[in-house]
């Protein structure tokens, strides 16, 4: 029969298909190994992706795992805790420090920090790559000027919606766009008084609530003078935990599941880098909302002993067995490398 023989080859093909992506993750994990990062204990000197002045925030996002899922206390980072990081990290990976993004954010608006510009201020002082992620709707005058003074070169801007409804639907707070454009056009007006050297990118969350939004706004913002580039960001289900969040997802899961099936583990993060909470408790991954997963405290140790210290050393061990349990990590999609990935090959 026909059907039959069609289906036996389309089998064939497929476990040919199967044994070719195996092949190329293996071939990936070797590459690891071979790089040095095969260690519980590394040599390489820790990277700091963002530091957390504050998990408080005004808004209400839908496609923020903050909203709804985040338990932990609220607070504010002291001066003397983010100097002793900006310090710790300049003496330690001064190249890093100065060359790769140093984000002043993690789950909250940096802006509602009292001290914010004394932050970026000491960072910048410390030739250190300051860099972060605000709402318009706190583009106060005064804010305005002690952010366009503090010496900042990067800020994305982030501005969802195309009027108050779209905005509210997705940001959660109502009567908020066109007070926000406001803001933003204030802001870009006093940046290019003040000839301020920050570069400036209005970002958009590419995700179905926000499609229209992007048609209708992508090529205005692209025209406004002082917008120095409009981004479509990658929505993320962040650390994967968050069902809220995931209902807004295109992807279903095939493609990490095939992944899953291999259990070959491609996230390096345990190798590279670390982020610092408003209380000194720093965890591995942007995507740790909650602090499910914390390495250590920057009050009672120093981020080279957290580094290679025992909580880590434990997470590399799970990524290097490719049995990973812990509840930070389990149901990330980033835990696995996307199939047929550039760097695969």
């Amino acid at each position: 029969m026909e059907w039959v023989a069609a289906f036996k080859e389309f089998v064939r093909r497929q476990a040919e298909k199967n044994v070719l992506i195996r092949d190329l993750l293996i071939r990936r994990r070797e590459r690891i190994f071979r790089s040095g990062q095969g260690a519980v204990v590394t040599t390489e000197p820790f990277g700091i992706l963002n530091v957390e002045l504050t998990n408080k925030c005004p808004m209400r996002c839908v496609m923020c795992a903050r909203t709804k899922n985040m338990t932990r206390a609220q607070g504010f980072m002291g001066f003397s805790v983010f100097q002793s990081i900006v310090d710790q990290y300049v003496a330690v990976n001064p190249v890093a420090a100065r060359t790769k993004d140093f984000w002043l954010h993690h789950f909250g608006e940096s802006l509602m920090h009292p001290e914010f510009g004394k932050c970026i201020r000491y960072a910048v002082s410390r030739d250190v790559k300051a860099a972060l992620s605000i709402n318009p709707i706190m583009l106060s005058p005064a804010v305005s000027k002690d952010l366009l003074t503090s010496g900042i070169r990067t800020l994305y801007v982030s501005l969802d919606g195309h009027d108050d409804e779209s905005f509210a639907k997705i940001r959660g707070v109502d009567n908020a766009f066109e007070k926000s454009k406001e803001n933003l056009f204030a802001f870009l007006k006093l940046k290019e008084d003040l000839r301020a050297p920050v570069r400036v990118s209005l970002s958009m969350i590419d995700f179905k609530e926000n499609r229209a939004s992007i048609d209708k706004m992508g090529r205005f913002w692209r025209s406004v003078r002082g917008v120095d580039e409009f981004r479509c960001k990658v929505f993320t289900t962040w650390n994967g935990d968050a069902p809220d969040v995931i209902s807004f997802s295109d992807v279903k899961g095939d493609q990490g599941q095939l992944s899953k099936l291999y259990r070959v583990v491609g996230c390096l993060n345990p190798w590279q880098q670390m982020s610092v909470a408003w209380d000194g408790d720093v965890i591995p991954c942007c995507y740790d909302y909650d602090k499910k997963y914390v390495l250590g405290n920057v009050n009672e140790h120093s981020l080279a002993e957290i580094w290679n210290g025992e909580r880590m050393q434990q997470l590399r061990r799970e990524f290097l067995s490719n049995k990973v349990g812990n509840r930070l990590c389990r149901d990330c999609d980033g835990l696995y490398p996307p199939l047929f990935h550039k760097d695969m090959m």
